[in-house]
């Protein structure tokens, strides 16, 4: 008799095994920004939050210098800030697509960090060059 009750419930589990993994294969909805977009959106972001931070204000004045300067960030952008969270939601629930995001991200910020060290060096160069 425990056997007949597990047999329906074993029969569930590949169905909804199998669609749980066709869900994840599909493509990117309408309205949802593709990686790419999402990398230039989050790349902006951070440097905004870097630039913030920088200044040392206190909390409450951060948040606000920070809120005005995103929406700046969204002005020069082809889409709304509501697509820009809407697709944070969708990739936030699927790890993988998110991780592939979050690594161009890093690639991202690490060249803009290396051609930002090299601009003063190459500035320097050219204004030793003109003093002489």
């Amino acid at each position: 008799m425990a056997m007949t009750n597990l047999k329906p419930r074993f029969l569930l589990l590949p169905v909804l095994l199998g669609l749980l993994l066709s869900c994840n294969k599909s493509a990117r909805p309408e309205g949802i920004l593709s990686h790419a977009e999402m990398v230039r959106t989050l790349t902006e972001i951070y440097v905004v939050e870097e630039k913030v931070n920088r200044l040392g204000l206190i909390r409450d004045s951060s948040e606000k210098v920070f809120d005005s300067l995103r929406v700046r960030v969204f002005r020069n952008m082809p889409y709304p800030d509501s697509v820009f969270k809407r697709s944070l939601d969708y990739y936030t629930d699927r790890p993988k697509e998110m991780e592939v995001i979050y690594t161009a991200l890093v690639d991202s910020l690490q060249l803009r960090e290396q051609r930002a060290l090299s601009q003063p060096a190459s500035a320097a160069a050219t204004d030793t060059t003109r003093a002489k």
